[in-house]
C-alpha cells in the first residue's frame, strides 16, 4: 500500500518520536562526531507536541494504514541573526524515511508541501544541512533541487596541555 502524505496531528506523536530517534541513530551511524542527548530524544513525545502546535514549524508524514509512519519532513520559519537577508528564510530541520521506504519518491510531494507552506508565509528561500558523510541524503536533497551554498567546519578542541 502506498503511503498517504499528510500534516501531521498530535496522535502521530509516539510514530513521530520513532522516527526522530531514527534519525538520530542513522546519523551517530554514519559519522561518530555526530553525537545526540538521548534523553532529550527519549523526551521526543513531550517537545513535539510543542512543535506541532508552533505556527512557526509543520511536520509532514507518510502514513501507512493510517497507524504506521514511514517518514516525515520538518519545516520552520529560521531568523537569520548576522544580517543576512533575507532576514527570514525556511529551513527544513529534518527529513527522514525509514529504510525500506527510500527511493520511492515519497520526500519529494512532503517537500512540495513544505514549498507551498513556505510560499503562503512569503518565504523565498530555504535551506537544509546534511551531514557531510550523509553521501545518499545529500545526492537526494540534490535530486530534490537544492544546491552547494554554504560549507560547515568542525574542530573539537582538546584539553589544554598542563606543563
Amino acid at each position: 500500500m502506498e503511503p498517504t502524505i499528510r500534516p501531521a496531528i498530535e496522535t502521530d506523536i509516539p510514530e513521530l518520536s520513532r522516527l526522530v530517534a531514527g534519525l538520530a541513530a542513522y546519523e551517530e551511524a554514519l559519522d561518530p562526531r555526530a553525537r545526540f542527548d538521548w534523553k532529550q530524544i527519549r523526551d521526543a513525545p513531550n517537545w513535539m507536541k510543542i512543535v506541532l502546535n508552533r505556527d512557526h514549524h509543520k511536520v509532514w508524514v507518510a502514513d501507512v494504514d493510517g497507524d504506521h509512519l514511514v517518514g516525515h519532513l520538518w519545516a520552520r520559519l529560521r531568523r537569520q541573526k548576522d544580517a543576512a537577508v533575507p532576514e527570514v528564510v525556511g529551513y527544513i530541520s529534518q527529513g527522514y524515511l525509514d529504510e525500506a521506504w527510500r527511493g520511492r519518491g515519497l520526500m519529494k510531494p512532503m517537500l512540495e508541501l513544505a514549498f507551498d507552506w513556505f510560499r503562503d508565509r512569503g518565504i523565498t528561500v530555504v535551506t537544509l544541512s546534511v551531514l557531510h558523510r550523509n553521501w545518499l541524503g545529500a545526492t537526494a536533497w540534490h535530486r530534490l533541487g537544492f544546491s552547494d551554498f554554504r560549507e560547515e567546519r568542525r574542530m573539537e578542541l582538546k584539553p589544554r596541555q598542563r606543563s
